[in-house]
């Protein structure tokens, strides 16, 4: 589609300005670099114009899906706890079968024999202390270049931070933005202590990483790109990843954090 600006060239073009005088014919072909640059910027435009366009459109429906998913999450009532699935085992001897001259009432009853036992009480399993090899395992896996894809490299991390300390409950997205970079989505109230964890196992923290600058697309598909579309495309990911991140947080956590990444940028 043409641009509105295009202006045609082929009266401008230095074959056609024999015969004119050197200071008209410098001036044209000034002129002529100049409309062209112009129109190049002006195609550039128009790309992210439509470009802008598409990602406020998947923006919108990120937003109307995580309102429908509140909704949906509103509607559901807490369900009933069925108390007939509850069973207790009946020590041997323990309780013995009523007396058939017995009169029915709160001493005969079954059931109340049986909440009148007493339980033994297990103590709490306490977790074992990582030993030093595990902990410089979980190490050395954020030090590989590379390493598997898929939810299996997800768990992987999970456990290898769990190894470290760090509470795997409030990691709340963890992706890979970049080559042997790992990033983690954490509450604000909570990134002090998870980067003091990650300190004291000497992992390097990346507080000056930029998942928008050009240079973390690798993927070899994309080396035939300019600068310009390179950093179209690192935006692009990032938004995926952004979308993604949402779709598998529960509403109520997924709303503050799409407030958060649009505030982001």
């Amino acid at each position: 589609m043409p641009s509105a600006f295009s202006i045609p060239m082929a009266n401008l073009q230095i074959g056609n300005m024999q015969g004119l005088p050197t200071e008209l014919t410098s001036f044209l072909t000034t002129l002529q670099a100049q409309i062209m640059h112009v129109q190049n910027r002006t195609d550039q435009l128009e790309r992210l114009a439509a470009e802008n366009a598409r990602l406020t459109t998947e923006l919108d429906q990120a937003r109307t899906t995580i309102a429908n998913l509140q909704k949906q999450l509103g509607s559901q009532s807490a369900p009933e706890k069925n108390f007939s699935e509850i069973s207790l085992s009946n020590p041997a001897g323990a309780v013995g079968a009523p007396d058939k001259h017995e009169e029915p009432g709160l001493e005969a009853s079954t059931w109340a024999s049986k909440a009148s036992v007493s339980l033994p009480v297990t103590a709490p399993k306490m977790s074992a202390v990582p030993s030093a090899r595990r902990i410089a395992a979980s190490v050395r896996m954020f030090a590989l270049p590379s390493g598997p894809s898929g939810y299996e490299y997800h768990k992987e991390v999970r456990s290898s931070l769990h190894t470290l300390g760090v509470d795997s409950s409030q990691l709340l997205d963890i992706n890979f933005p970049a080559r042997d970079v790992i990033g983690v989505l954490v509450h604000v109230q909570y990134a002090d202590a998870f980067k003091a964890k990650l300190t004291t196992a000497s992992v390097e923290i990346l507080d000056a990483f930029d998942p928008l600058d050009p240079d973390n697309v690798a993927d070899p598909k994309y080396t035939s790109l300019s600068t310009h579309e390179l950093a179209n495309t690192a935006a692009m990911l990032h938004h995926d990843r952004c979308l993604q991140a949402l779709q598998f947080l529960c509403p109520h956590v997924a709303i503050p954090v799409g407030h958060f990444f649009c505030e982001a940028g």
